[in-house]
């Protein structure tokens, strides 16, 4: 296969992109830009689409740290551009995010998702939002193993108690891709509702995070107590 500096310029990522824009690239074309340069018989595109066949796609890649990125098959100097393009997006969008009004459950989700779309293990995080449920930050609480996490009901408080955060909503994910809750995260959400109603700190809802979708408690709840 000829070195895509050998293709005509309508073909090669770098000129299509500043020509059409990002948005008219392919997975693999992007990825070839910051690979930059492909191998003896392998352009950069088909080194690219090697990467993200191995990484079972791009929700695969963004799972994956600088260490196994070059286990795919690219360099170290490459791998380490990868994780720093994707921290700085995911940066970007959350950046983006603070002072949004969290007042529904789908704009908790979009709040919340940024923090969790590359982990690979569960993770409790908390956002803080003011007295008219603007979004202040997104705090971490728990990082654990694939298995699960134990989470303390009073460190979900922490850092609102410490910022004066009147209101949070909480958020994790299920590793395993499906966010049906558990009886434990039921029971966390009962008892953070309870504890922060002793601290004057609204819990507004607990957000549960899978491969591509998400579910609220809140939500859950919210429809309980309306078919009553």
């Amino acid at each position: 296969m000829p070195a895509i500096h050998e293709w005509p310029e309508s073909m090669r990522p770098r000129e299509r992109l500043a020509e059409r824009g990002a948005g008219a690239l392919s997975d693999a074309e992007l990825l070839a830009i910051l690979i930059g340069s492909g191998r003896p018989g392998k352009s950069a595109v088909a080194t690219a689409q090697s990467v993200l066949e191995k990484a079972r796609g791009m929700r695969g890649l963004v799972q994956l740290d600088h260490t196994q990125l070059r286990g795919l098959g690219i360099g170290p100097a490459t791998a380490i551009k990868v994780a720093a393009a994707r921290e700085f997006a995911r940066r970007t969008v959350t950046t983006g995010l603070e002072g949004d009004v969290i007042g529904t459950p789908d704009s908790a989700a979009r709040a919340l998702q940024p923090y969790f779309a590359h982990l690979d293990r569960e993770e409790v995080k908390v956002a803080l939002l003011s007295r008219k449920h603007r979004l202040l930050g997104v705090v971490d609480v728990y990082a654990g193993n694939v298995a699960g996490t134990s989470v303390r009901i009073g460190e979900l408080f922490t850092e609102a108690i410490r910022r004066n955060a009147p209101a949070i909503v909480l958020g994790h994910n299920h590793p395993s891709g499906d966010p049906t809750p558990s009886a434990d995260d039921l029971r966390t959400t009962r008892d953070a509702v309870a504890a922060g109603r002793l601290l004057g700190i609204d819990v507004l809802d607990h957000v549960v995070f899978g491969a591509g979708r998400w579910i609220s408690l809140g939500a859950r709840q919210d429809d309980r107590t309306a078919s009553r």
